[in-house]
């Protein structure tokens, strides 16, 4: 056991508070944090101390309960609607309810003798008050599982693995840990995880399993007693109303039956569209009629969904969950509490408030999810919400119908009811032994074609997943014994393909489609411990083998063909050894021979390895003998330079070579230069040291230099579209920092790998409170970390540029403080020099920075943040937003805490930037004075809409974000009232903010 129940709460109260004193003696929580949360500095509470250290153990808890945070949760993170449902307290308007914070200015009902929010920040009060939270949560719960036929005793004790952040994570669950889950995440968002597996988020980004591992294991009463603790002590005063009025008499975790939660009377298995826990899924809704059709909304809190009507029709959003759901050509005037089924009330008061004319908003809302303190710095190992790696060509449709003789299969089931799910679930590789073809059934989730691959292999029915590293095994069957009724596939081009190769074909117009060449590019990630796998459409032109951290050289071999897998064509076999030299796994491109890739499609983590691979392919490594190689001028005529056509600035085309001569003449008024599809992995942009523009080869000294031109002169125009997303990033990174695009913060050394003969000295480095950034790091290869006398050393190749860090150490360094944009590690591995682990270090947005535009229907990754292990606290007057103007015109207001803006007399602008999971009114604009500037945000991160009187402007991609503009319409603002940085064009491009203003009515906005 971790500790008794008492340890339990006090571990609670000092997490969730933020007066943990063992972070605070580490340095994780600083006292200008503890200044916040107390209301003033320790003077103010005790004269005679002049540091928080000083308090006394007792003194410490006292403030631990009276800690207020930013949104004014109080303590254990009390807000005022869950004490509404304990009793202790009543208002209209609260936070989750039209309320932008916990105000605490209702009614106190003298429940256990509190009569004020002054007499409820004690040790008595709150102790009572968050045991009758866990016998309430534990109620409602007990109930949800009922209605499957669980109960919580099936799941205590056990040992369970989920998928997070694209890793699987493996917990105990306790009674303890459940407690914490569902104080933080809510009774529904507990039993989603528990029956369904669905790992979230606050919206903060703290997951429900740190909660489950963190104060999982440590005594507790038994779920009896805890719920008979919060049933003895109802009072009657529960729910809204006036104290003493009869409260309502809905069962806890069931829709009221008075209508209060919609009136369709619909469950997910007949509702006409679900909107239930599913990452990543954006699903278009065609044909919805508002006069019949049905919504289920799951157990879905209040904070995590949000309702909006756009020129596309009605949008539900979880943006913490990177998911939605449009009804394409509905508005939300159109729909009723007729159309809805919503499990969770305080969900439900938000929905049913804002359609038709509003009249089911429900009684009694539900708890909402208590957000843990923002400004407490995140406990290491919590990631963000997880990353599914990126599933190739989703459809952005909704669920088509399965029906008989259709290319979905047969079998009509879903991931609930189907004997088997492959959905994604990241390293994940099941044997199942006993399928039985009559009876059983199999539900595939949205994978494309080129995501999954069946086989017959060795007598077995494997489906891999080869991006997403993972497998299921049909053991003992052929592809024959199988046939359409087995299967329900969401992609109906999935499903052409699995179910041409099963024992009977479907009955369907036309011949199946031949699946051909994927259509996204492939990474097969290939691991010590990953399955061996069978990949039939592996395309060199396009396709990559990442070979992971571990895999070395002595464990690292090629064969023509494998030889622990039975009937499969020959190909170019990657095989996995052991430790002691048996093949642990083979990795067969059926009809690839190695003749036919080139280091373009090799990611490898080891250098060992590379030279492995560099041998096969015939190919060299090459290493200068010190620093970079040697810059070379070359236009000698002997292999002039390709123009690939025309640009589509009216200039001249020019193909990247490095193998060709120099480019001479080129305009950087109209000339472009034509990277195609080559992959970062073959071809990098670096610079000479007279600052002209290189194409340059990674692995050699060969480069091709534009002689007279300077890099800073190119704009993301000269590089046209960009095929490969990584070259994308990194040349969009490389022209960031040429044209001061992007943070500079004091604290941080940003690290670059463009610049030939560069080399910094980085004197006075603090490994515990300074940082060290790759976001403008432009190449995936050749990174070196290394310890020398003269201390820490950074360098890469081919350019030799490096940097020294004096008195400095690799140990030294924090994971956390340690910062690259998301594909850069999650894809690339670039932490694997300094030694540490992928989930550790932290992740930054780079969505400020340029990128050159990618083939149409293609996107660039990068907006993901994630705090790592240890990271430094942002100090609360330090706005992350980079393109903040530098000489404002007029006063600017930016948006750096939760709380509303209120303007004042005088012109002021208001920045609309980047400011993860931040929600908040700007009260008082004023279009003949005021303005709105939009800084670097992209058109496409920018959704504008009309709720009620108010405008609401929502940064996507960042948790949440918005700001409601109170009082303001979309016809009350004109161009004067809308800017951005300079080079931004988010005002005027096709979608942007005038095109949105535009679609809601404001026809003068130019005017």
């Amino acid at each position: 056991m971790e500790g008794t129940f008492e340890d339990f709460l006090a571990a609670l109260l000092a997490f969730e508070s933020g007066w943990d004193r063992g972070r605070y003696s580490a340095g994780v929580i600083q006292d200008w944090q503890l200044d916040q949360w107390a209301g003033g500095a320790v003077e103010t509470h005790f004269p005679q101390y002049t540091s928080w250290s000083q308090l006394t153990d007792t003194e410490w808890e006292t403030m631990a309960y009276r800690s207020m945070n930013s949104l004014g949760f109080v303590g254990f993170q009390f807000g005022e609607a869950l004490l509404i449902d304990l009793g202790y307290y009543d208002d209209d308007v609260f936070y989750g309810n039209g309320a932008a914070s916990n105000t605490w200015d209702g009614n106190w009902t003298g429940k256990n003798g509190v009569n004020s929010l002054e007499e409820f920040m004690t040790r008595d009060a709150q102790n009572v008050a968050i045991q009758e939270a866990f016998g309430y949560n534990l109620q409602v719960l007990e109930t949800q599982l009922a209605g499957s036929g669980q109960s919580l005793s099936d799941f205590i004790g056990q040992t369970t693995s989920y998928t997070q952040n694209g890793q699987t994570v493996t917990v105990d669950l306790t009674l303890t840990g459940i407690l914490a889950a569902a104080h933080l995440r809510g009774a529904w968002g507990t039993a989603t995880l528990l029956q369904g597996g669905a790992v979230s988020t606050d919206e903060y980004g703290t997951s429900i399993l740190q909660y489950i591992d963190q104060f999982g294991g440590f005594e507790a009463p038994s779920i009896g007693q805890m719920i008979a603790f919060y049933e003895d002590r109802l009072t009657g005063d529960e729910g809204l109303g006036t104290p003493g009025e009869t409260p309502g008499t809905g069962t806890p975790g069931q829709p009221d039956s008075d209508g209060g939660n919609g009136g369709a009377g619909v469950t997910e298995s007949d509702a006409d569209v679900v909107i239930t826990w599913s990452w990543g899924q954006n699903e278009v809704v065609t044909g919805f009629d508002p006069s019949s059709g049905t919504i289920f909304i799951d157990w879905i809190g209040a904070d995590d969904l949000e309702v909006s009507e756009t020129v596309e029709g009605v949008v539900f959003a979880i943006p913490s969950n990177n998911q939605t759901t449009t009804l394409s050509g509905v508005r939300l005037s159109e729909l009723s509490g007729e159309n809805f089924t919503i499990l969770d009330t305080t969900t439900a008061a938000e929905v049913l408030g804002l359609v038709g004319n509003g009249s089911g908003i429900p009684d009694t809302p539900d708890e909402p999810d208590t957000p843990v303190e923002p400004d407490t710095p995140v406990e290491p190992d919590t990631p963000d919400e997880p990353e599914t790696p990126d599933e190739p060509d989703t459809p952005d449709m909704p669920a088509p119908p399965v029906t008989p003789d259709s290319w979905n299969g047969t079998a009509s089931v879903t991931a609930a009811t189907a004997t088997l799910a492959i959905t994604w679930s990241w390293g994940t590789n099941r044997s199942v032994a006993d399928f039985d073809p009559q009876n059983d059934t199999i539900f595939i989730d949205w994978f494309g074609p080129d995501a999954i691959n069946v086989d017959e292999v060795g007598g077995n029915v494997v489906f891999t997943m080869a991006s997403n590293n993972q497998t299921l095994t049909l053991e003992g069957l052929a592809l024959s014994d199988l046939s359409p009724s087995n299967f329900t596939i969401m992609s109906e081009a999935t499903g052409r393909e699995l179910l041409s190769l099963v024992g009977s074909d479907p009955v369907a117009p036309g011949d199946p489609v031949d699946p051909g060449t994927p259509d996204a590019p492939q990474m097969i990630m290939i691991q010590t411990d990953s399955p061996s796998r069978v990949i039939d459409n592996f395309n060199p032109a396009t396709d990559m083998l990442h070979l992971e951290a571990g895999v070395i050289a002595e464990r690292l071999e090629f064969a023509g063909y494998p030889t622990t897998i039975a009937d499969v064509s020959a190909g170019l076999t990657v095989r996995v050894l052991t430790p002691t030299g048996e093949i642990a796994s083979e990795t067969v491109l059926v009809g690839v021979d190695a003749s036919d890739l080139t280091l373009n499609n090799f990611m490898v983590a080891e250098e060992s390895a590379l030279n492995e691979v560099a041998t096969l392919l015939g190919q060299s490594v090459v290493t200068p003998d010190t620093g970079g190689f040697d810059v070379v001028y070359d236009a000698d005529g002997s292999n002039p330079p390709v123009p690939s056509g025309t640009s589509d600035l009216g200039g001249v085309k020019w193909a990247a070579d490095f193998g060709a001569d120099d480019i001479i003449g080129f305009n950087p008024a109209s000339d472009e230069i034509d990277f195609g599809n080559a992959s970062v992995h073959g071809l990098v942009l670096n610079m000479t040291a007279n600052g002209e523009p290189v194409i340059d080869n990674p692995w050699g000294p060969d480069m091709q230099i534009l002689q007279g031109v300077q890099l800073s002169e190119l704009s993301i125009e000269n590089f046209g579209v960009v095929g490969n997303e990584h070259l994308r990033q990194d040349v969009g990174g490389i022209l960031s920092w040429e044209g001061n695009i992007g943070p500079r913060d004091a604290d941080t050394v940003y690290i670059r790998s463009h610049e030939y003969v560069a080399s910094e000295v980085i004197e006075g480095f603090d490994p515990a409170t300074q940082k060290i950034s790759f976001l403008y790091f432009g190449t995936r290869e050749r990174l070196s970390v290394e310890d020398t006398p003269e201390g820490m050393v950074i360098s890469s190749l081919p350019s030799g540029q490096s940097f020294v860090f004096p008195a400095v150490s690799k140990g030294e360094l924090i994971a956390g403080n340690v910062e690259f944009h998301h594909d850069q590690v999650m894809e690339d591995n670039l932490e694997a020099p300094f030694g540490f682990d992928q989930n550790d270090v932290t992740l930054v947005s780079r969505t400020a920075l340029l990128t050159p535009d990618a083939p149409p229907g293609e996107t660039t990754d990068g907006h993901q943040i994630r705090d790592g292990v240890g990271a430094v606290p942002d100090q609360p007057d330090a706005p992350d937003d980079p393109e903040t103007p530098d000489t404002p015109e007029t006063p600017v207001v930016t948006p750096v805490t939760d709380s509303d803006i209120v303007l004042g007399e005088g012109s002021d602008t208001v920045l609309v930037t980047w400011e993860w999971g931040r929600k908040f009114a700007v009260k008082a604009f004023n279009p003949a004075e005021d303005s709105l500037n939009f800084t670097g945000l992209p058109a496409s991160d920018v959704r504008i809409e009309e709720v009620g009187a108010d405008l609401k402007i929502t940064v996507e991609n960042n948790g949440g974000h918005s700001l409601l503009l109170e009082g303001l319409q979309a016809e009350d603002l004109s161009i004067a009232n809308l800017a951005a940085a300079d080079w931004n064009q988010v005002v005027t491009d096709t979608g942007g903010v005038l095109d949105q203003l535009e679609a809601l009515g404001n026809n003068d906005v130019l005017a």
